[in-house]
């Protein structure tokens, strides 16, 4: 398994408090699977960071692609790319 990190800002949209509860419990599911390790909006809430856990980027994109926040585009300026942990409870 590798980590993925998602970096995302805000569209101004009132979607995005509508669409939170689906948003959360994607996330809650994802959890429970073991795919999200950490996620949570920055303390500004101008947008957030998501660190996934996956076989390789292609299959983190897959996780992303299924939140209702990127199916609806409430999310924007999406950055995903591999983290190599390298201190901590997660490194290799």
């Amino acid at each position: 398994m590798a980590y993925f990190v998602l970096t995302y800002g805000y569209h101004d949209t009132p979607l995005r408090a509508e669409r939170r509860p689906d948003h959360m419990s994607h996330l809650a599911r994802l959890e429970e699977a073991g795919s999200v390790v950490l996620a949570g909006p920055l303390a500004d809430l101008t947008g957030g960071i998501i660190v996934f856990s996956a076989e390789d980027l292609d299959a983190a994109q897959a996780l992303v692609d299924q939140d209702p926040y990127t199916q609806l585009d409430v999310t924007k300026d999406r950055t995903l790319q591999e983290w190599k942990i390298t201190v901590g409870p997660f490194a290799a």
